[in-house]
């Protein structure tokens, strides 16, 4: 190696030390106010609910408060460019889902952001499977066998409401997987979606937890399975599609906290270890399971980098194969 590389290699080598340091020293002055934790969800649902409680913890751990911000509207548009706009310094993060970041590439023509380069992964925080859900009727599906034996009859007039794009996108792998001839039932929201179940307007459905527990719990209807890779903690004797046979269904809703392009490692770290900590307090399991939610096995940036990058390269190729768009 000549003097000319040695001196690069050198300069290289400082230049990095100087930004860990620099990243270091950040970590460590941070926060010294309030940090701003924007939701683009209203106020009240499910998503601003659990922002709320995982931020209260948090800021015990970090010694600041958290202030969430509603932004609602545009399938989170609004709230991300609000952040995009911030500056990289840890006083403005993101609570979003994963659409923001896996659904929403593919969902529109053109995106004013980049999943990928401009964010700064910081938590995977918690995760909820989508269910499918029956009434407890004699003449309705009392286990995924019923559904996929009602799917496949020459006169096949099944039924599955959805909401979300994740739980439509479900809906069709779910027939792809089965063999059967679903109906996909859209609607705006999963009040809507648990009512048509209740009132035998849809078959099934596919959907988050909390909307149905209370009909699970008086006995009105029943979880038939979960669409994740593992069983779901809050109901550990519903088992999964995969179990059942249809392999590679794991089609679960994370939330995850992100911030601008460029915010410092040591910050990213700071929080994720406070989200770590806050997520895994025996009152915030307790309530997360009430909502359907757990916390994320593994809660570190690089984890959440991951995901986003995986679930990428899933998502896309489904959603464009359905024709799915949002603009």
């Amino acid at each position: 190696m000549n003097v000319r590389h040695v001196s690069r290699l050198l300069r290289a080598c400082f230049a990095l030390g100087c930004a860990l340091a620099a990243s270091a020293a950040a970590a460590a002055d941070w926060p010294v106010r309030p940090v701003r934790l924007v939701v683009p969800f209203v106020a009240g649902g499910g998503a601003d609910v659990a922002a709320r409680l995982i931020a209260l913890k948090v800021q015990e751990r970090l010694g600041q408060p958290i202030i969430v911000e509603n932004k609602a509207g545009g399938n989170t548009l609004i709230g991300v460019q609000e952040v995009l706009r911030a500056p990289p310094d840890g006083y403005t993060l993101l609570w979003s889902i994963d659409q923001t970041f896996v659904l929403n590439p593919a969902l529109y023509e053109k995106l004013p952001y980049d999943p990928k380069k401009d964010f700064t992964p910081v938590a995977l925080a918690v995760i909820g499977p989508n269910a499918v859900v029956a009434r407890s009727q004699p003449r309705d599906p009392a286990s995924v066998a019923d559904l996929v034996e009602r799917g496949k009859s020459a006169d096949a007039d099944l039924n599955i409401g959805a909401a979300a794009i994740v739980s439509q996108i479900l809906v069709d792998t779910f027939n792809d997987a089965a063999g059967t001839q679903a109906r996909r039932v859209p609607f705006k929201g999963s009040a809507e979606v648990a009512q048509a179940l209740m009132a035998g307007t849809v078959d099934a459905a596919f959907d988050g937890i909390a909307p149905y527990a209370q009909f699970v719990k008086s006995g009105r209807a029943r979880f038939l399975a979960v669409s994740s890779a593992r069983r779901f903690s809050g109901l550990p004797d519903v088992p999964t599609l995969d179990e059942l046979g249809f392999k590679g269904i794991d089609m679960s809703v994370w939330f995850a906290i992100v911030g601008p392009s460029g915010l410092p490692a040591g910050i990213a770290q700071r929080v994720a270890g406070a989200v770590e900590w806050a997520v895994r307090q025996p009152d915030v399991v307790d309530k997360l399971l009430a909502f359907g939610f757990e916390p994320a096995p593994r809660n570190d940036p690089e984890t959440l980098r991951r995901q986003i990058s995986t679930d990428l390269d899933r998502y896309g190729p489904i959603i464009r194969k359905l024709g799915f768009k949002l603009d």
